[in-house]
């Protein structure tokens, strides 16, 4: 630590470098060595540091406070003496509201303060990527869409109208198009800003506001809103249904669509979506006013065909969505676009969000829902509302598996194409009219290398006489399985290497019949949904032969097994005898 005394008087300027002064009245503040009033002092010198830090670097004064500062002023006031605790809380609050200006969640936090039901503190930990990538893109150039999609009651639309705030309080000549379905949502949404940015709370964290004395607003009309002194056009925030004109509007931070769906009725709507989707490439990407102006699109994911999923393939084009270490999150390799689903109930069948849906209620929703409206709504998991011909009502199950299967079983296996795409393993045992029972799978999105010793696995377990792989990949598959299984004494195991020659979805669509005639699978009651089977049966459940499928995984190994080993075409071809003539 330097050797500043207390009381001496910092002549803060900027060539002393700020962080560091900042790292030593840190250290100061951790120590055991200094009283609590002396701390209380250096409190208040590292509020001056702060303030002249901001100026030369507002991002990184703030991150060092939020990450450092406001964890050891935690400490102090939980290890505080009653004398001293409340002053260390101001400080704690004043640091909060300093950081507030540059970081959402800080925002966030300190506009809810005093709320007696807070949104974000009671679920941050599912709404953190939502409030991360929004605090990414306020000050990231390369980000430009941010695609969100949470169950009901989530926080979502909230958590926009708050970003919206907060871009007003970054800059006074920020301006904002919010679109919605419903006049009544943008209207409300509109009065929440309003409220926010003319409250005490706000004119707290940016003071310009206090000049202001709570009616900031130079033209204040429900939907459309000037701030005064701004320099905008017209202009501060433009509130619009998706039928409303936007045309001579004009948005520099931000174009929010939220909700742009009116709920199930819509779902099967093609020109409703198609109609919303025109718009977006025709009208409204234009109401843009610069590069700055970034996207923002939240909202439930009915269809693959609404406007969510298809700027979702839009950007995929653009720049390849790839996995983060949130399983809920892809980012594109240009980090252009962040894609953020979170479902209401994770592969492992737990409630993401205990505050919103606890596990109870969230077992009875999806007991309860419609399997169509409950993956889009509740699992934002978007599937087809019609031609989903193997749903489970379509389907052939079974409760117990008969007595009479043969001992051996046979299993097709279809490898991933491409990074999200499934390694798919369905095993059948069949019994003596023809019927194949689903007993065991591997349905995974892992690479091949990871999957070769549970493949073999599956074989010996099973006692797989025939296995019929699809080659997808450069290396002979047949041939490195064949060696693994020689070197486990297996020799009973006949692999086939089987070189597709047709499109996959027209050997889906040709093998259904078989699929649902001589196929039977486990009963509904018995899938959980964080096993292989479970997931299986999940993909096939939800395939449709009328829209876009994201995967196809599960129905293209399963009709691949009706094809090759039901009708037979995947056995190994008999040598006839020939008369050849002389």
């Amino acid at each position: 630590m330097s050797n500043i005394k207390i009381g001496d008087k910092i002549q803060l300027k900027k060539e002393n470098k700020l962080e560091k002064t900042f790292n030593d009245i840190l250290l100061a503040l951790k120590t055991n060595k200094l009283s609590q009033k002396e701390k209380l002092i250096w409190c208040n010198t590292m509020i001056e540091v702060l303030e002249l830090w901001f100026i030369e670097d507002d991002l990184n004064s703030v991150k060092n406070a939020k990450h450092k500062l406001i964890p050891v002023l935690y400490n102090l006031i939980e290890k505080g003496s009653i004398d001293y605790m409340s002053s260390f809380f101001d400080y704690y609050k004043k640091i909060y509201c300093f950081c507030a200006r540059r970081d959402f969640e800080c925002f966030v936090d300190y506009i809810e303060w005093n709320q007696p039901k807070k949104v974000l503190a009671n679920r941050r930990e599912v709404l953190r990527p939502y409030v991360d990538a929004l605090n990414r893109i306020a000050f990231d150039n390369q980000l430009q869409y941010i695609v969100v999609s949470y169950p009901p009651s989530m926080g979502k639309s909230y958590l926009a109208t708050l970003f919206t705030a907060w871009g007003f309080g970054l800059n006074i000549n920020n301006s904002v198009i919010r679109l919605s379905y419903s006049d009544e949502l943008v209207s409300g949404f509109s009065r929440t800003i309003k409220g926010i940015i003319s409250s005490p709370e706000f004119a707290e964290i940016f003071t310009l506001f206090q000049l202001y004395k709570g009616k900031p607003f130079e033209v204040e009309r429900e939907s459309d809103w000037k701030i005064k002194n701004a320099n905008v056009p017209k202009s501060n925030h433009i509130a619009r249904t998706r039928n409303g004109s936007t045309t001579g509007e004009r948005a520099s931070f931000a174009i929010i669509f939220d909700d742009m769906t009116k709920g199930a009725e819509e779902a099967n709507s093609e020109s409703t979506h198609k109609g919303i989707y025109d718009k977006w490439l025709t009208e409204w990407w234009n109401r843009r006013d610069g590069k700055n102006c970034k996207f923002i699109f939240v909202g439930t994911q009915w269809t693959p065909e609404d406007i969510l999923n298809r700027v979702i393939e839009d950007r995929n084009k653009v720049s390849l969505l790839k996995e983060t270490a949130n399983p809920y999150v892809m980012e594109s390799e240009d980090k252009s676009t962040i894609v953020i689903r979170v479902p209401m109930i994770d592969k492992d069948g737990k409630t993401t969000c205990e505050e919103v849906y606890p596990q109870e209620i969230a077992e009875q929703i999806k007991d309860t829902t419609d399997p169509f409206l409950f993956s889009c709504v509740y699992q934002q998991d978007p599937i087809a509302p019609t031609g989903r011909e193997f749903a489970w009502e379509c389907i052939r199950t079974y409760i117990d598996l008969p007595n009479n299967l043969t001992s051996n079983s046979m299993a097709t296996l279809d490898t991933a194409r491409k990074g999200r795409d499934n390694v798919s393993m369905p095993i059948f045992k069949n019994d003596n009219n023809g019927n194949h029972y689903l007993i065991d799978a591997i349905f995974k999105q892992k690479a091949m290398d990871d999957l070769y010793d549970e493949i073999i696995e599956k074989i010996i377990t099973n006692t797989i006489t025939m296995l019929v792989i699809e080659n997808n990949i450069d290396t002979s598959l047949k041939n490195l399985l064949t060696e693994k299984l020689v070197n486990r004494g297996i020799t009973w195991c006949t692999i086939v290497e089987k070189f597709n020659t047709i499109k996959k979805e027209e050997r889906i669509k040709n093998n259904r019949g078989i699929v649902q005639k001589q196929m039977i699978f486990p009963d509904k009651s018995l899938v959980k949904p964080n096993n292989d089977i479970g997931r299986l049966m999940d993909n096939m459940t939800k395939y449709s032969f009328d829209k876009p499928n994201l995967h196809d995984d599960a129905c293209d190994s399963i009709c691949m097994y009706a094809s090759e080993i039901i009708l037979g075409k995947g056995e190994l071809s008999k040598p006839k005898s020939i008369r050849r003539v002389f």
